[in-house]
């Protein structure tokens, strides 16, 4: 049936075109459906912007026993230059309050591929992209004992 008869008016044509062209319940679920899933992803956006150890995924954690390895690479390596604690030393403090406010994918580079004319090296040898978003999860909650 052509669009423009469904404008006339008449109730039996009228009822055909509300069938024939009328929205669909499939689509008008699925740009619900699509509505939701857009407000759910920019929630966790904005969830991740304020606070941002919300963003990691579970597949970007290490295992247990990793965590483990890197609590004391960081406890080791870091605390040489950055102090034993990471309050600073040689190196810069590794505070949650002095990295407040950092990105974290500059933090995650620096961890990486470390400061070229300076003392920190990068790590990038012995720290996958998962460890180095894990330490800097860490450091930006506090890092552990």
């Amino acid at each position: 049936m052509p669009r423009y008869a469904c404008r006339t008016g008449i109730p039996a044509i009228k009822d055909t075109c509300d069938a024939a062209c009328g929205p669909r319940k499939e689509q008008a679920f699925l740009r619900g459906l699509g509505l939701v899933a857009t407000v759910v992803v920019a929630l966790l956006a904005l969830a991740a912007m304020v606070n941002p150890a919300l963003a990691d995924s579970p597949a970007r954690l290490p295992s247990a026993e990793r965590q483990h390895e890197l609590v004391r690479f960081v406890r080791q390596e870091c605390g040489f230059c950055h102090g034993l604690k990471l309050t600073g030393g040689l190196g810069s403090p590794l505070t949650a309050h002095a990295l407040a406010g950092k990105p974290r994918e500059s933090l995650e580079a620096t961890i990486l591929y470390g400061r070229p004319g300076t003392a920190m090296p990068g790590w990038m040898p012995h720290l996958s992209e998962a460890d180095a978003a894990w330490i800097v999860t860490m450091l930006l909650k506090g890092f552990p004992e």
